[in-house]
Parts: structure tokens; C-alpha cells; sequence
């Protein structure tokens, strides 16, 4: 049996799919554990080996993370590698080196903002693999902007430097494995990809969620998730205020993911709750309203159509996958009027086509095998190259 070793950012939906993984690892009887900020530890398992980042991110400080990574695209992309990968990269590098001396993985499985994993795992001569949950690694956003790559490039190689480690074009990315939480015919279809990337689908499941949630208040009628997400709550202000005018009093029961100020007078047909157990009130779902992060994949994944109204960074890749297959239409965020949200709404879930175009898209996620076709590539990862020197 091997020993696996994820290294995960303090933002959610990079965690999750690793704990969905993780515990497919563990129940083929390989030793799982993660590194991450004590903050995200609500998220795993109670018996979970975690090696908590217990140190200077306080609860403001990643708070203001989450924010800073909610930076409109392109706009914010210096944002992104300044304030957030790189010194992210920083400061976890030294918990992740005493967590590969403590736990002696085979493998390292590093997220793409997770850098540390991969540097640390290189220092030592490990194995690694990258898990990503994003589109940075399909989407060619960069392609446009060549002196924004350089950039990258540059401040990328000090950093590797001062790990003491040779400067490679992109550190977040390993050259033996990644994994893509996505199919190659629903994110880039036309595009050749490095033999390395494995398209495994969305990977669920094995998310710790107690949360209490009132399932006795659904409705016997259509009912629509509403989410911006974690990081751009904030933001919504707008768009939550339109969603109220646009969809009360209407034939549908709306679940919006908010905090109570949010819609602080909900309507009647609306649930607002600050946190939602989303993978059993999926099934219950007909249709999502999303800002087109992970969401809009784990939505496919159930075979629900969606609205989708990309607010930063990758989303509008996804957006643009999502309307591509058929299965979305696409809104703007800060502009949407109540008349054009209310008219997406009722269509994607009057018009059966687009509930077809999502099943066609559920299909192809269920057969790329998520959680179980990660562990058979990090298995084989970890077989093949057991001893080797770490890329």
C-alpha cells in the first residue's frame, strides 16, 4: 500500500474534490492525509490526518484571502499570483516539508495555488502529482497576454529559487500527473493537452456536512439553487436584490446560498440559508442559478440545466462550456435586469432541451469515473515511479 499526501489552499471548493479522493484512497487501504489551514478543518472527517496549519492566517487574514482571489479577471490576475499563490507558496512551504518528513508519502497531490506542495515534494525528491479544480490549466487564458505570462514566469522562478529548487515554466504544474475535476469534450475538445493531464470528471462525495437543513419547507413545485459561491458573497449585493424581484411570487420555490443580510425580507417562494448541505439537496433541485465555479460542474454532474453569471477569474471559461453544451444560458452579473433573470430561469426549465443537454453532459462526467479514475492514476502514479526521482 502507498502513502498519499495532499497539500490544499484555504479555499473550499479546492479542498473538496481532494476529500472525495482521499477517501476512495483510503478505502482501497492506502494512508491519506492532508495539509491544510486549521481554519478548513470543519471540513474533513473527524478521524482525518491532518497536518493543520496552526500559525499567522488568522480567520481575518484568510477571510481577506478569499476575497483577494474573488479579483475580477484580468484585472485581477496580478492579485492572484501576488498576494495570494505566491505567498501562500511562502508560508505553507515549511508546514508542508515537516509534514512529507513526518508522514513519508510515496506521493505528494498538490493543488494548482497550493505551490508549496510541489516545491517541497521537489526539494526532496518525491513523486507529485497536481489537483485541479480550476480551468487555468484548459482554458489558454493566458495566451493573449504574453507579457502577462512573463511576468508569471518571472516571479514564479524567484520563488522557486529561493526554495532552492531549478525554475520550471509553471511550479503548480506537475509533469507526471494532473487531474482535472472536468472531461476533455465538455472543457477543451479542440485543444491537444499534455499526456500527463487525466480528465477524471467531477469528484464528490465524502464531504463532512452536518448541516441542518429545513426539508420539511420544500415545496412540491420547480425549485432553483441560488449561489454565488464562497468567495464573492459580497458582491452580491445587486444580484440578489434583482433575483428577489425577478423570481417572488412566481411558481417556483428559490434555495438562495446567502446570509441572512443578504435578502434580509426573503419572499414567501424563497429559502435563504447561510450554508446548504449541497450534495443532498442536489437530487431535490430542477435547476441552478451560479456564478459557473465548480458549481455549474457538480449541477451537470446531477443532470440539472442552469443560469450561469460568471463573476471572476475562470468562470466565464466555464460559462462558456456550460452554454456551449446546451445545457446553459448565460447572464451578466452586475448587469442582469429582474426580466432577463426571470426569462433564463423559465426557460432552461420550460424548455426540455436544455435538461437533455445536461443529461448528455451527466452521462460523459459519470463515465470519466471521478473520485475512483483520480485514485487509479494516483495508484498508478505512485506504482510506477515508487523510488524515483521527484520532478
Amino acid at each position: 500500500m502507498s502513502r498519499f499526501l495532499f497539500v490544499v489552499p484555504p479555499f473550499v471548493s479546492h479542498v473538496n474534490p481532494t476529500l472525495a479522493v482521499g477517501a476512495e484512497l483510503a478505502a482501497r487501504g492506502h494512508a491519506v492525509a492532508w495539509v491544510a489551514y486549521a481554519a478548513m478543518r470543519p471540513m474533513f472527517a473527524a478521524d482525518a490526518t491532518l497536518f493543520a496549519i496552526e500559525s499567522s492566517l488568522d480567520d481575518a487574514t484568510l477571510a481577506q484571502l478569499r476575497h483577494d482571489a474573488g479579483a475580477p479577471w484580468l484585472a485581477g490576475y496580478r492579485v492572484l499570483i501576488e498576494r495570494i499563490v505566491v505567498p501562500l507558496a511562502r508560508h505553507m512551504l515549511p508546514y508542508a516539508d515537516d509534514a512529507i518528513a513526518r508522514f513519508e508519502p510515496d506521493v505528494v497531490v498538490s493543488d494548482e495555488q497550493a505551490l508549496a506542495g510541489g516545491l517541497a515534494a521537489r526539494r526532496r525528491g518525491i513523486q507529485w502529482a497536481t489537483s485541479s479544480s480550476t480551468a487555468a490549466l484548459w482554458s489558454n487564458g493566458l495566451d493573449a497576454f504574453p507579457q502577462v505570462r512573463a511576468w508569471t514566469a518571472e516571479k514564479l522562478a524567484e520563488l522557486q529559487r529561493d526554495a532552492g529548487v531549478y525554475p520550471l515554466d509553471d511550479p503548480g504544474v506537475s509533469r507526471e500527473l494532473v487531474l482535472l475535476y472536468t472531461t476533455r469534450a465538455f472543457a477543451c475538445p479542440d485543444r491537444r493537452c499534455p499526456a500527463s493531464y487525466r480528465f477524471v470528471g467531477p469528484a464528490l462525495g465524502a464531504r463532512r456536512d452536518d448541516t441542518e437543513f429545513p426539508w420539511e419547507s420544500l415545496r412540491a413545485r420547480p425549485r432553483v439553487f441560488v449561489s454565488l459561491g464562497s468567495l464573492f458573497l459580497d458582491r452580491g449585493e445587486r444580484f440578489f436584490a434583482t433575483l428577489v424581484e425577478a423570481l417572488a411570487d412566481t411558481a417556483l420555490q428559490v434555495v438562495v446560498h446567502a446570509p441572512p443580510h443578504a435578502i434580509p425580507d426573503p419572499p414567501e417562494n424563497f429559502l435563504v440559508r447561510p450554508w446548504v448541505p449541497l450534495l443532498r439537496l442536489y437530487p431535490e433541485l430542477d435547476a441552478v442559478v451560479t456564478h459557473a465555479g465548480t458549481t455549474v460542474n457538480e449541477a451537470l454532474l446531477y443532470g440539472l440545466p442552469s443560469v450561469v453569471a460568471p463573476i471572476a477569474h475562470e468562470q466565464s471559461f466555464f460559462a462558456d462550456r456550460a452554454v456551449a453544451s446546451g445545457a446553459s444560458i448565460r447572464i451578466r452579473f452586475k448587469r442582469v435586469s429582474a426580466p432577463e433573470l426571470r426569462g433564463a430561469v423559465l426557460e432552461v426549465l420550460g424548455n426540455p432541451a436544455y435538461r437533455a443537454a445536461a443529461q448528455r453532459v451527466q452521462c460523459e462526467f459519470i463515465a470519466a469515473g471521478g473520485a475512483i479514475a483520480a485514485a487509479d492514476a494516483l495508484t498508478e502514479l505512485s506504482t510506477r515511479t515508487m523510488g524515483a526521482p521527484g520532478r
